[in-house]
């Protein structure tokens, strides 16, 4: 045996009795000594290896490469580019860059091999550097690597484990959100309800007793109830992102100074209301109805964290941010007022500050709130353009700011159709509503009818269609977004515009807007949410038979 195999084992008894002379290498004996040197390097080795030589990438490998051979044919003194032919489009090049005398260290290659009879995929980490001979031409390539399938797929198989634990998990929490919010959902809407049919009930006795005194009283309860329910359910579509919104221009000192009475009534006697408005606030174009309970939603929770006695203070100031102070708060530079509601209350640490805008989010027990509500007063006052900043420390109360950009237009005037009434119709003028819901139906119906409009009803879409292409005469189309029987709100209404060109057409609809529902109707269609009031249908109605 030549002295430069010496410890090489079962390999090195191998290359000693194999015939080289048939190869391009020649004989044993003829071998260069950089060959001689490198083929014995690689045979000392226990590290898997394997030597790559002359353009014919001639192969030769150690015991320890053996394994990673499997029962491929034998490799020994065969092209390399043969030996794994099947992989040879991605290794290659990295061979070739060797040859050009550029090392390559890789961990963790995946490859699709043959060498089980059948294919597989295994990952390896090895490096091929180029071999040079005493002038310094590269005449070979070193291959020395590892084998790391039973690591990877390991590693793999953990982090499959650990997703299926953060999916349970995480649909452990959403059932734990989901639970919490039809508990908070219960509590408010039982005592809406309660509200509302206590008030229903006590009118129907009076009426039974013939005493018509006090019933405005009742009848007042009742409308606020349902009122506040409707808000509710507002509530829950802008959190879902389907109630759209209705920017105006909007003095926001007026609308403070319109909400104070309530806001003193609802914080209680014990607290002290200071308000800070300052004179000539610039506009903010705003949905004032969100705005409106954004700002109440506030003053209640900082009523709940004043213990007892304590201040509540409702500032508004103009504020110019420079780009350094606009970048702080995550806005454009620019005007904007603000809207800073305080309070002298516990307080909150710093890992509360960070969750109070997650969605359910809630300090209060269990029961007593959504963890809906500053969550959507973030998405109001994001998709308003402004953004929101808290300051809180135990003990000491919160601040919450609120930034708008400021509104460059006039102020809009304040509206006084709320105190008008009702306009009435014209005569002759025809109706259709189509609406499923039979109540809302009824009343719908009834309303217009008492305002002198005559008004044809159909309960499902396929109705609607028979009344659209009868010869009847309608000037009014009013559909529900979400019918049955296959034809739904969006069908109807364009087959309106079809059959009977120039048609007016009101939407109602009780669960908001979608992306698809939104994209789906013209910009200008008119859109009447439920529950909506009266007033409201009849000053829609009105403005589209006049427009």
């Amino acid at each position: 045996m030549p002295s430069f195999l010496a410890g090489g084992g079962e390999m090195g008894l191998r290359v000693a009795d194999f015939d080289w002379a048939s190869t391009p290498l020649g004989p044993i004996t003829a071998w260069p000594g950089a060959l001689r040197v490198a083929t014995g390097m690689v045979m000392s080795s226990r590290f898997p290896c394997c030597l790559v030589w002359g353009r014919e990438l001639i192969t030769l490998y150690n015991d320890a490469f053996a394994p990673i051979l499997g029962t491929k044919p034998d490799a020994l003194g065969r092209p390399f580019s043969e030996i794994w032919h099947e992989a040879w489009p991605l290794i290659g090049p990295i061979a070739e860059r060797a040859f050009a005398g550029e090392a390559t260290f890789i961990e963790d290659y995946p490859l699709r091999i043959q060498r089980s009879g059948q294919a597989e995929d295994a990952t390896f980490t090895f490096c091929y550097s180029p071999v040079r001979d005493e002038h310094g031409v590269v005449v070979g390539m070193m291959d020395t690597v590892i084998e790391t399938t039973s690591r990877v797929n390991a590693e793999r198989a953990q982090a499959e484990a650990l997703r299926q634990a953060e999916d349970t998990l995480r649909q452990s929490q959403k059932m734990e959100a989901v639970g919490q919010l039809a508990g908070g959902l219960a509590h408010d809407f039982n005592n809406l309800l309660m509200g509302i049919s206590g008030s229903l009930e006590l009118l129907g006795m009076r009426l039974a007793q013939q005493r018509h005194n006090d019933l405005e009283r009742h009848i007042d309860v009742a409308q606020s109830g349902a009122r506040k329910a409707a808000a509710l359910t507002h509530r829950l579509l802008a959190f879902s992102r389907r109630q759209p919104q209705d920017p105006k221009a909007t003095d926001v000192n007026r609308l403070v100074a319109g909400m104070e009475d309530l806001i003193r009534r609802s914080i209680g006697p014990g607290i002290t209301l200071d308000l800070a408005c300052e004179p000539d606030l610039w506009p903010a174009w705003v949905d004032r109805h969100q705005l409106e309970n954004a700002l109440l939603n506030l003053c209640l929770n900082a009523r709940d964290a004043i213990p007892g006695h304590g201040t509540l203070g409702i500032a508004t100031r103009n504020v110019v941010l420079d780009a350094g102070q606009a970048q702080e708060r995550g806005l454009a530079p620019g005007d904007y007022l603000v809207l800073r509601v305080t309070d002298t209350g516990c307080g909150m640490a710093p890992d509360t500050v960070q969750r109070i805008f997650e969605p359910f989010f809630t300090t209060k027990s269990a029961g007593q709130g959504t963890g809906l509500g500053l969550s959507m007063l973030y998405s109001f006052v994001r998709q308003s353009r402004g953004q929101v900043q808290v300051s809180s420390r135990p003990g000491e109360g919160t601040a919450m700011t609120l930034y708008f950009p400021r509104h460059q237009g006039a102020m809009a005037a304040l509206e006084q159709a709320a105190f008008d009434a009702p306009p009435t119709a014209a005569r002759g003028e025809t109706i259709l509503i189509a609406e499923d819901d039979a109540a809302v139906l009824a009343v719908a119906a009834e309303s217009l009818k008492e305002l002198g409009y005559a008004v044809a009803e159909a309960a499902d879409g396929a109705a609607a269609l028979r009344r659209l292409a009868s010869p009847e005469p309608l000037d009014l189309l009013i559909c529900d977004l979400g019918l049955p029987g296959g034809i739904n709100g969006h069908q109807i209404a364009d087959a309106a515009r079809r059959l009977r060109p120039g048609m007016k057409v009101l939407i109602m609809t009780g669960s908001g807007l979608d992306g698809g529902d939104a994209s789906a109707l013209e910009p200008a269609l008119p859109i009447l949410p439920k529950p909506f009031a009266l007033e409201d249908l009849a000053r829609q109605v009105h403005a589209l038979m006049r427009g």
